[in-house]
């Protein structure tokens, strides 16, 4: 249940014409109280956060992660999103957020190699963010959206160019192990073929990977298909059977309760709400 007990301004950016593929819909300042909770069953939106002050957790599908002073945080639409204060933390919770629409932001997303990212931490990121808040106060309706596209693009170039930094620090293994998973969301999972590769046991896979990844083998290799799917599913024409067989699901039942499991939401009804929205 939603308990948005907060206060903070909001900037609205009203429509003008036809939709955008990239826009910023809403933006500005929540702080929260300690019982803060934000709901989204299933976003169609797409939110960055910036953590001001004290700490939270973010969810996106089934994945939660905690979001402190500093963080950013990636809320993909076509998932469940929650936002929730914590409440044993002795500082407030607030945040400047961003909600941004269009059909470009998942891709955008995809190819800077943030989809798998929920929050990246210590990003050094406040100043851009402020800039945005700034602008909404200063900056006449017709510019603002031109300005905030250029800060959101900002942004995911630095965000992206924060993990590569980050990923500098991943092991040769690791390294080889992400690389080969990247390589494969079009292939069933097989972490005996992979074993094999990379000359390492299942076993000291996993925990190398997530010590250093934060995540295990498994759900890094479901989240990058479930985000191929939910392309597929906005973009082409194919059967949800022929998107579960091209990620190497033969079942196609076993493709939608899976898709269902990680994002809270059937194919089909994915497909209905996104190709509504363009």
């Amino acid at each position: 249940m939603n308990k948005l007990g907060k206060h903070g301004p909001i900037y609205h950016l009203p429509q003008v014409g036809d939709p955008p593929p990239l826009s910023v819909q809403f933006l500005g300042v929540n702080y929260c109280e300690s019982d803060y909770c934000n709901i989204r069953e299933l976003a169609q939106v797409t939110v960055f956060g910036l953590v001001r002050s004290g700490q939270g957790s973010v969810t996106v599908g089934t994945r939660t992660l905690t979001a402190r002073q500093g963080d950013v945080f990636i809320l993909p639409a076509g998932c469940y999103h929650e936002v929730v204060s914590d409440p044993q933390h002795e500082e407030q919770w607030s945040y400047i957020w961003l909600n941004i629409s269009g059909n470009w932001i998942l891709k955008m997303l995809e190819a800077y190699q943030l989809l798998p990212h929920i929050v990246v931490q210590n990003s050094g990121l406040a100043p851009l963010f402020h800039e945005a808040i700034d602008n909404a106060k200063h900056t006449s309706a017709q510019e603002l959206q031109t300005e905030l596209q250029i800060i959101l693009m900002r942004i995911i170039v630095c965000l992206s160019e924060v993990l590569r930094k980050q990923g500098d620090t991943l092991t040769s293994t690791v390294q080889s192990i992400k690389q080969f998973l990247n390589n494969s969301v079009f292939s069933p999972y097989d972490t005996s073929e992979l074993s094999s590769q990379i000359g390492v046991s299942t076993r000291h896979m996993n925990r190398l990977f997530k010590k250093e990844v934060g995540t295990t083998l498994y759900n890094y290799v479901i989240t990058k298909k479930i985000e191929s799917a939910k392309r597929m599913l906005v973009d082409t024409q194919l059967t949800i059977s022929e998107i579960g067989y091209k990620l190497g699901y033969f079942d196609p039942h076993y493709f939608s309760n899976l898709f269902h499991s990680k994002t809270n939401v059937r194919p089909s009804d994915f497909r209905k709400t996104f190709r509504e929205m363009q």
